[in-house]
């Protein structure tokens, strides 16, 4: 409510009946009212941050390790040259199998002359059908050639572009089994790394939520000073016989920057949904041991205990006993106890 609202409220109520507490010095503070919200009931649960994309990058050719741009913990954007094979014997073989390939062609050329040729002789019965099938199958024979030869290059080619080694994606180094001068065989492992883009919590539910939690598909990771909300999970449809609780895995949304592969977080499992009433949490006036609410009722200034209960996103908190929903509140807890101790 804003402060001219607030003036009228309260001089509307000052002339209505008396004041019960501290008179409300109209137009000081900013109020707001409580309010139903559907909140949800949860059930806690112990999770660690996986990436989902975390993968062991091999050798695909064979060779000598010639260098490692990249070392651990390193971030390396996707395709960035992580490793690099000495690659002599992978360009010659490509240039031999680009040298065959020319020669190849030239030699389809030239059997499609000779084929040319003699076609048009032949349709003048110059020469014969067994000479003309000849050529004819010389031709067919050369332009096999040709294609052997283009897959041999592309072969040779490509085994060449494997002597530089890049990242999948982009990510984190997290191991590296390779040193600069070592041979390495097709197959062998060079690196490890994981994506910071793509991460997920895996916890494990039992079997007593199972059947809640799948129904309502509803998780909050709550970690020290944000609460992530996600809905896309998947659950392992058989459970741990020595646990008996399911596996489950929780999908967070890209790139959020505050959390890492190997963290531990709460996640809570939403089983039940209902309305309960809340407020801002900056209304909340903490005396002591005492919590409570300064509260506008009948034009006056009321100090109210409530008991709280989970903290929500948006500055709100859930009031589990003391205040109704509709009631009015200042937002200001400081203001509001100096008018209370300037009570008359």
């Amino acid at each position: 409510m804003k402060n001219s609202n607030i003036k009228a409220f309260v001089a509307s109520a000052m002339l209505i009946g008396a004041m019960t507490s501290a008179p409300l010095v109209a137009g000081e503070r900013d109020s707001s009212i409580a309010r139903l919200k559907p909140v949800s009931t949860t059930y806690m649960l112990e999770g660690v941050v996986e990436a989902e994309l975390n993968t062991t990058i091999s050798a695909q050719t064979a060779g000598k390790i010639s260098q490692i741009h990249f070392d651990v913990n390193d971030l390396v954007q996707k395709n960035q040259v992580v490793v690099e094979i000495d690659n002599q014997q992978q360009s010659s073989a490509l240039k031999q199998a680009e040298a065959a390939l020319r020669e190849a062609r030239a030699r389809r050329q030239e059997a499609q002359s000779e084929f040319d040729r003699v076609e048009t002789v032949y349709a003048k019965n110059i020469v014969s059908k067994a000479d003309f099938d000849k050529v004819k199958a010389a031709l067919e024979t050369a332009r096999a050639r040709v294609e052997s030869a283009l897959a041999a290059a592309a072969q040779a080619r490509q085994q060449f572009e494997y002597t530089l080694v890049r990242a999948p994606f982009s990510g984190i180094l997290t191991e590296r089994m390779v040193e600069p001068g070592e041979t390495v065989n097709v197959g062998s492992q060079l690196v490890t790394g994981v994506s910071l883009e793509k991460l997920r919590v895996l916890t494990h539910v039992p079997q007593s939520m199972y059947k809640a939690v799948r129904e309502h598909r509803y998780a909050i990771i709550v970690t020290d000073d944000s609460e992530i909300v996600s809905t896309d999970m998947t659950f392992f449809p058989f459970a741990d016989p020595r646990s008996h609780s399911f596996a489950l895995r929780v999908r967070l949304p890209d790139a959020y920057g505050d959390l890492r592969p190997g963290m531990n977080v709460k996640v809570a499992m939403e089983v039940a949904r209902e309305d309960k009433v809340v407020i801002p949490f900056n209304a909340v006036a903490f005396r002591s041991e005492v919590t409570g609410v300064y509260l506008i009722k009948d034009g006056a200034l009321q100090f109210r205990h409530i008991r709280l209960g989970r903290r929500l996103a948006d500055n709100e908190v859930v009031v589990v006993a003391g205040l109704e929903a509709g009631e009015r509140i200042l937002t200001d807890p400081v203001a509001a106890a100096v008018v209370i101790k300037q009570k008359p």
